[in-house]
């Protein structure tokens, strides 16, 4: 007896030594410092976020043309712009035909039209740009002596300030699970002024600010926390100028873009970050560390598997959504952006900018 007494003890202290040999290995060779993510159950399902295919309804504008495309803006005379994952800034006429007008090189996520119908973008480690015909112009390539990893989104006020996102300088844009799966706040809110041309940070240790956009008055911005599941606001103008509120939490997808209609509602683009598997994993730094690597997260990670955009008034409060529930027609939504009757879709996931007939959705 005292010799399989013996005999147990050595094997548990074996293999107790075993796992933390392999605990030490893996924090030493992981990519991430994580903290937990604690998220909260998701809203129920009804009202405004009750479940419907809506998006599979989603045609496709220059499909084959625009690989890639994760945010379209548009100018004074309907020509829509997206930037394609071949480095080239595009347009779209009125009549559907696409083609290139700028090559910019690199990763164009965020795309906006200036006020005198520049057209300016985010590269994510060159920056702010203002691109032209002629040539591509960088604007901002750091802020506060930090250069720019992963620059996102653009929003443009009447008076010339240009709002942007820098959604972490930590990491760059292929790098975004380990992002997501550390789970600090690398991100920060820009303001860059033409007049000066300066970078003020109005915002930092946001995880992962992803979209950016002005409220109809131009009194407040709306960006989106990507991981936190929530947008914030920010006060530009009135009492509260500086400080920061929740415009609208625990939503039902990940937000990624914003745009507002014109007419004081917003937006947002809705991507699907969250699964029975991921909760776990992101309450847990351990099963951080596991999943972090390529191709374990590769294989639980649902994104690609879902399509949502919601509606939000400017009061915080959700109005509608739209969905394809199983990610067939459209996929990896990253921007949404109204245009008269139809919705204009950015993604990640196919080779067409979605749009969507709401006249056909009642």
């Amino acid at each position: 007896m005292a010799s399989w007494t013996v005999t147990s003890t050595t094997v548990l202290c074996v293999f107790i030594a075993f796992l933390g040999a392999v605990w030490i290995q893996l924090v030493k060779q992981s990519a991430i410092d994580p903290l937990p993510l604690l998220l909260p159950p998701l809203p129920v399902a009804e009202g405004p976020y009750a479940p419907n295919s809506i998006l599979q309804l989603t045609e496709k504008v220059g499909d084959g043309l625009l690989r890639g495309a994760e945010d379209i803006a548009v100018d004074r005379e309907g020509v829509i712009y997206t930037a394609t994952r071949d480095g080239w800034v595009k347009r779209i006429w009125p009549n559907g035909s696409v083609e290139d007008f700028k090559y910019v090189g690199g990763n164009v996520l965020g795309v906006a039209i200036g006020n005198h119908g520049e057209v300016l973008v985010c590269e994510t480690v060159k920056g702010l740009l203002n691109v032209t015909l002629d040539e591509v112009t960088v604007l901002s390539g750091e802020a506060d002596g930090v250069k720019y990893k992963l620059t996102n989104a653009i929003a443009v006020a009447s008076n010339g300030l240009i709002y942007f996102t820098d959604a972490s300088s930590k990491y760059l844009l292929e790098e975004w699970p380990l992002d997501l799966l550390e789970a600090r706040p690398h991100g920060r809110l820009l303001q860059y002024n033409p007049q000066s041309g300066t970078t003020s940070v109005l915002l930092s240790n946001l995880k992962f600010p992803n979209g950016v956009a002005l409220s109809a008055k131009e009194d407040f911005a709306v960006v989106c926390e990507t991981w936190t599941h929530r947008c914030l606001k920010y006060w530009l103008q009135g009492k509260d100028k500086g400080t920061t509120e929740i415009f609208i939490d625990n939503l039902p997808g990940a937000p990624d873009n914003i745009h507002q209609t014109g007419n004081g509602p917003f937006w947002i683009a809705l991507l699907k970050l969250r699964s029975p598997i991921l909760d776990i994993v992101y309450k847990h730094p351990f099963l951080k560390h596991i999943a972090g690597k390529p191709f374990i997260f590769s294989k639980i990670n649902p994104v690609a598997m879902d399509a949502a955009v919601l509606k939000v008034g400017e009061d915080g409060q959700p109005i509608v959504r739209y969905q394809d529930p199983t990610g067939k027609r459209i996929a990896f939504l990253t921007s949404v952006h109204q245009i008269g009757d139809y919705l204009y879709f950015g993604n990640l996931a196919t080779e067409f900018v979605g749009r969507l007939n709401l006249n056909k959705v009642a």
